[in-house]
């Protein structure tokens, strides 16, 4: 009888174990992609220039620096709460921005800024574009909402799948940059 309750004791401590990480796992999934997004932006060739956070939204800035072309990530865990988690998956809500400096950057954010004036743009909706400017250092963004589940980017043991995350990575700055391109010509701010 005393060793069936100590095997029973033991497997309450197993199992408890492994709730505890996988509850831990899951408040942390929005720092580990903090970590992946740096990784694969330094590995890309961009400097990491800023970094703020709350502990919940992270606020990422990258330049390349021969290029002065800049990336801005804000990451936020959607589900934090485990339950929530199960129930509708890991996900994160994920702006991604593309910048670069301009001729004449209040000219061209004051064209942009009357556009979203115009109320034809909601800019919370996920893969709407829509435009931002840093004018004290002349740059400005062309950037995008996404939610992204997470756990196709890390598996149950938090292995990261890189190729998978530089593809998505690369993907919506390659559209950033087409579609800012495309705008400023259009605006004459090349």
């Amino acid at each position: 009888m005393s060793e069936e309750l100590e095997k029973t004791f033991v497997s309450l401590v197993d199992a408890s174990w492994k709730r505890y990480e996988e509850n831990k796992r899951n408040s942390w999934m929005d720092d580990l992609l903090v970590g992946v997004v740096i990784a694969s932006n330094v590995e890309a060739g961009y400097a990491l220039i800023d970094l703020e956070s709350d502990g919940v939204r992270h606020y990422l800035r990258f330049e390349k620096l021969a290029t002065k072309e800049r990336l801005i990530f804000q990451l936020r865990n959607l589900t934090e709460d485990l339950v929530g988690a199960k129930v509708l998956g890991r996900h994160a809500h994920v702006i991604m921005g593309y910048g670069k400096t301009t001729t004449n950057p209040s000219k061209i954010w004051q064209i942009f800024k009357d556009e979203v004036k115009s109320g034809m743009i909601d800019s919370h909706e996920p893969g709407v574009i829509t435009f931002d400017a840093d004018l004290t250092a002349g740059y400005v963004y062309a950037q995008v909402p996404l939610l992204l589940e997470l756990d196709q980017y890390f598996d149950v043991d938090s292995q990261v799948n890189q190729p998978l995350i530089q593809n998505h990575i690369d993907a919506t700055i390659h559209s950033l940059r087409k579609y800012l391109d495309g705008r400023l010509s259009m605006v004459g701010g090349v």
